[in-house]
Formats: C-alpha cells, structure tokens, sequence
C-alpha cells in the first residue's frame, strides 16, 4: 500500500492537500488470536487481522 495524497476539505481550517503514508503493525488478532502483520493507514493500531476481520466465523484459524 503506497503512500497517497488525500485532500481535505475546509471546515475549521483552510482547504489543503496533505499526504498520508502506511505504518506496518504487528498485533494479536481479538477475534481469532492469530499473530498478524498489518499494513494500513490508520494511526493506531488495528484489533483485527485482514482474513477474519473481526468476524469470527470468516477467519479459516477457527474452522476445524
């Protein structure tokens, strides 16, 4: 996931263009407590993994 240019419209402050990079994080998934690497532009830290998403019954670690 590339770093892109977002703009922001005005609202309290004057309407400008600002650019947005990824932080890679490293986390235990709440749902399935898989270790996860995540790749996203949120500034602090997921609770989910991308394949279950927070959804217990999508992530293939708790199928058996």
């Amino acid at each position: 996931m590339p770093s892109k240019e977002v703009y922001i419209r005005e609202y309290k402050v004057k309407a400008h263009k600002r650019i947005i990079h990824t932080r890679i994080y490293n986390f235990i998934c709440q749902a399935c407590h898989a270790a996860v690497e995540r790749e996203t532009y949120c500034t602090g830290c997921p609770k989910y993994g991308n394949k279950c998403n927070g959804v217990e019954s999508k992530c293939l670690r708790s199928k058996h």
